[in-house]
């Protein structure tokens, strides 16, 4: 299983650029006296890394879990469920129309939720992938989650569940390198 021992390094390496978002808005929270302006430009910020990332694990990652798992199939669909309740509860922290402190009630929830997501896939998913699951499985599924993926012609933004025709995921790991570097597909430095 040594050739597999990195499984899956982009998916933790996603993971780590989500943290360290997550530790930006926590930082907001605490301030306290911080702008709502910065909240919610740190939340746009975890929905472009998030969404691609959400929809790769559901393409990639958790057919595998389905595979090779006992309980593959009964953790894929809470997975699944976890995934939908994050995408709501990103939703609801970045409402405008919720006050400044409902908005961060919010934010609050979809930290811890995401934060033991995170942790559970890490300490318990990878490890039990990566000692059931074929090596040639894994380095393929490795190989697909690093694949750059590029929307259609004019489309903006990493390709993701939103385009039509594309696979969920496209664009995942473009748009991690894109906000790590700071930088939009389009090479324009990004704010």
């Amino acid at each position: 299983m040594k050739a597999a021992e990195g499984f899956p390094s982009g998916l933790c390496a996603q993971h780590r650029a989500i943290e360290a978002l997550l530790r930006q808005l926590d930082g907001v929270r605490t301030r306290g006296g911080t702008s709502d302006e910065e909240d919610l430009r740190l939340l746009a910020a975890l929905r472009r890394l998030l969404l691609p990332h959400l929809a790769a694990e559901e393409e990639h990652l958790y057919p595998l879990a389905r595979r090779y798992l006992p309980v593959g199939r009964a953790l894929a669909d809470a997975a699944g469920c976890t995934h939908a309740s994050i995408r709501r509860l990103l939703d609801r922290a970045g409402d405008c129309r919720l006050s400044v402190t409902g908005r961060r009630r919010a934010t609050a929830v979809l930290l811890l939720v995401l934060r033991t997501h995170l942790r559970g896939e890490e300490e318990q998913l990878f490890p039990a992938l990566r000692a059931r699951a074929r090596p040639d499985e894994l380095r393929r599924c490795e190989r697909r989650l690093r694949e750059p993926r590029a929307g259609p012609p004019g489309a903006t933004g990493p390709a993701g569940p939103a385009i039509r025709g594309l696979p969920l995921g496209a664009g995942a790991i473009t748009a991690l390198r894109d906000r790590l570097t700071g930088h939009d597909s389009s090479g324009q430095h990004s704010p």
